[in-house]
């Protein structure tokens, strides 16, 4: 029952890290959960690899481990569903059932017979289980008893492997009704839908969870909202039928329109506004988050239902900071956006089809309210609904470089360890044709032909690991010892695209949170792996000519 070499394991209960590093040296990524620090102290002084990963954490709600991102195609459960009172098994189970990936499963060891007297425990049985399993979709695929292992003749074992054909919870259904077949008198709908999409994409580090949803600032959704019509109304693209076109869209305003000069590209998190132009941008995201409030939230609804799916509160406007920076205490300063919690998961896992979808519909829409005969509307359409990430184009980290160097400073290649000299690249880290971000902390510099041989694919875990002490350096020399402002920004793009578990990040944190994140992209996306050979890392006096790819499995 176990899944291929390659898949993303969960291991609840993890205690002393023996499955975890069985599954790990058979080829598995593994997140371990452990809620005991002690336990958890001794697993990662027992077993030091880089495909487990280690995480404080515990049932019914496993909140840091939904901060991850990342969907399961094994759970292990081993000698841990007796701990779990039975009035928090229903919300664990439930948990636990929107962090499993599509035909993933779930093994849970139900330990029948008398309790441990030294040990809280509680009383399990099969059809307990089988019971709250169906109310999330869950069907019990395999059962197997076992005596106890440890010879105690009162106790025996009933191993539960449970699966879900796919999300299990009706979220991908209901997102396909809600942009093909609900009714819709304007683009808000769909571009709700899209900038939900959107934020799950490229800003899921700024959502908090709660038990059965993830807030996010209604500023950000606001701020998307802005960024993502901006174009379209600036090329007077319709975004209602004509009969309604004479009122226009309510969220165009003075304060909209003062923006024209403004890319969309600027509106985005941890850019700097000033004066009037930092009024009307404040003013108008106030605006935007109303008709969010009072259009699209309110009338996307449950099927056959009057009730939202999604709640939305507002706050009072503050006064205009000056100046005024995008950061999270102004984007939250609007309000929040409650998103149900099998939704967002959809959203974060399933993008790659749901976006798409969500854009051909827009484009559909503009196009049958077009009536001036315009030929290029659904070309010109599709090019403005590109969601276009700021051009932090290589002269940003090249300057770095060139400031480094003229301190007398080396520059290494970060894959390889090797020193570049006058023919370099800036590589993402991550590839930017399938993830597109121009953050900091995702640009490194590497040799030309190191950067050629990666290309397109995604580093594996072992080599970003390897590289780890490399990107550090670099990213204090070029960033983070400038100034206070410069390590701020770094830390506010990270926290934005990357799941960071803390508070005040450091740069460590921010590797671990990029190897979480290079297995949702790699199980997400399917993008090949890449590493160089181990050789060719040993030594920083190796040429580029000794670098070859390792094509081995991430």
């Amino acid at each position: 029952m176990l899944p291929p070499s390659g898949a993303t394991v969960l291991d609840v209960g993890a205690g002393s890290g023996r499955d975890a590093a069985w599954l790990a040296a058979h080829g598995y990524d593994v997140v371990a959960v452990e809620p005991s620090e002690a336990m958890l102290a001794q697993a990662r002084e027992r077993h030091s690899t880089s495909k487990v990963h280690w995480l404080s954490d515990s049932l019914p709600d496993l909140a840091n481990v939904r901060r991850l991102g990342l969907s399961f195609d094994l759970i292990i459960l081993s000698a841990v569903w007796m701990h779990i009172p039975p009035t928090a098994r229903e919300r664990a189970l439930r948990k636990l059932a929107t962090l499993l990936a599509p035909k993933g499963r779930i093994a849970i060891s139900l330990r029948l017979g008398a309790s441990d007297a030294e040990r809280a425990m509680h009383t399990v049985s099969l059809p307990e289980l089988s019971s709250l399993a169906q109310q999330f979709g869950l069907r019990i695929v395999r059962t197997t008893d076992s005596d106890d292992k440890l010879g105690r003749g009162e106790v025996s074992w009933t191993n539960v492997v449970l699966g879900l054909p796919d999300d299990g919870l009706g979220a991908l259904p209901l997102l396909r009704h809600l942009i093909l077949v609900d009714e819709k008198s304007s683009t808000y709908k769909i571009a709700l839908l899209r900038v939900l999409a959107r934020v799950a994409d490229t800003a899921a580090g700024l959502a908090r969870y709660e038990t059965d949803s993830v807030v996010l600032s209604l500023g950000l959704v606001s701020l998307f909202w802005l960024r993502m019509f901006k174009p379209l109304i600036e090329n007077a693209l319709p975004q209602m039928p004509f009969s309604r076109v004479g009122a226009g869209p309510s969220f165009l305003t003075n304060n909209f329109t003062s923006l024209r000069s403004i890319t969309a590209v600027e509106l985005r998190v941890g850019a700097l506004f000033h004066d009037q132009t930092a009024k009307h941008l404040h003013r108008s995201l106030s605006e935007i988050s109303q008709v969010i409030r009072d259009m699209p939230a309110n009338y996307l609804r449950w099927p056959a239902s009057d009730n939202p799916i999604f709640e939305v509160t507002r706050r009072r406007q503050i006064a205009t900071p000056s100046p005024l920076q995008i950061d999270e205490a102004f984007l939250w300063s609007f309000g929040d956006f409650r998103v149900p919690l099998e939704i967002w998961q959809a959203l974060t896992h399933y993008n790659v089809w749901i976006e798409p979808v969500l854009v051909s519909e827009w484009v559909r829409l503009i196009e049958a309210y077009c009536v001036d005969g315009r030929p290029d509307v659904r070309q010109l359409a599709h090019a403005l609904l590109a969601w276009v990430d700021p051009a932090r184009d290589t002269s940003f980290a090249r300057a770095a470089v060139d400031r480094i160097r003229s301190a007398g400073k080396p520059i290494y290649c970060v894959w390889s360890g090797a020193r570049l000299r006058d023919e370099y690249d800036v590589d993402h880290c991550f590839p930017f044709a399938a993830w597109p971000c121009g953050d900091a902390w995702n640009l490194m510099p590497a040799s030309r032909q190191v950067n050629i041989q990666k290309s397109n694919r995604l580093v594996t875990q072992a080599a970003l690991e390897r590289a780890s002490e490399t990107i550090s350096t670099w990213w204090h020399d070029a960033f983070l010892s400038q100034s206070d402002g410069a390590r701020r920004q770094f830390f506010l793009e990270a926290s934005q695209t990357l799941p960071i578990l803390v508070p005040n990040p450091e740069p460590a944190d921010v590797i671990d949170a990029m190897q979480m994140h290079r297995i949702r992209l790699s199980k997400d996306q399917g993008l090949r792996p890449w590493e160089l050979a181990p050789a060719a890392v040993q030594s920083r006096s190796v040429t580029d000519r000794a670098l070859l790819p390792c094509q081995t499995t991430p």
